[in-house]
């Protein structure tokens, strides 16, 4: 499958269309995506979700790694640690980008920030295990 077909199935990917995900990037090792807090992604304190944060910091490193995987490669989240540091109030426009810190054979790991109203909100570190092409 072409990275292109590859990014446009994240792309449209239910979950990540319900979150409202938008703009999913992926190059040379790195990720981007955006989205607003709101809807789905507000918590009862009227906050942006945890949660979506966990889950929108893998889409994106995901994302950056897709570019650097081979057509029969594919990748799988073997470990995340994300740190929230502040709150981001419904209505807010969310930014998440991942860059690949060691990439090998068989694992990968990324760091991922998440931006909103030009402050960091969160920090990620993902490790990916590639899943080698299966002998036909």
């Amino acid at each position: 499958m072409s990275l292109d077909a590859r990014l446009q199935s994240v792309i449209h990917h239910p979950l990540h269309q319900s979150l409202g995900v938008r703009d999913i990037q992926t190059e040379d090792g790195c990720g981007r995506l955006e989205f607003t807090a709101d809807g789905l992604t507000i918590n009862p304190a009227g906050m942006l979700h945890g949660g979506v944060i966990y889950t929108l910091a893998d889409v994106c490193a995901y994302a950056g790694l897709l570019s650097k995987l081979a057509p029969d490669q594919e990748a799988v989240t073997h470990d995340l640690h994300v740190s929230v540091l502040r709150p981001v109030p419904s209505g807010q426009t969310v930014t998440v980008q991942s860059e690949i810190r060691r990439l090998g054979r068989a694992i990968c790991f990324l760091d991922v920030s998440v931006e909103s109203g030009g402050k960091l909100v969160a920090t990620a570190r993902v490790t990916k295990s590639i899943i080698p092409p299966t002998p036909a």
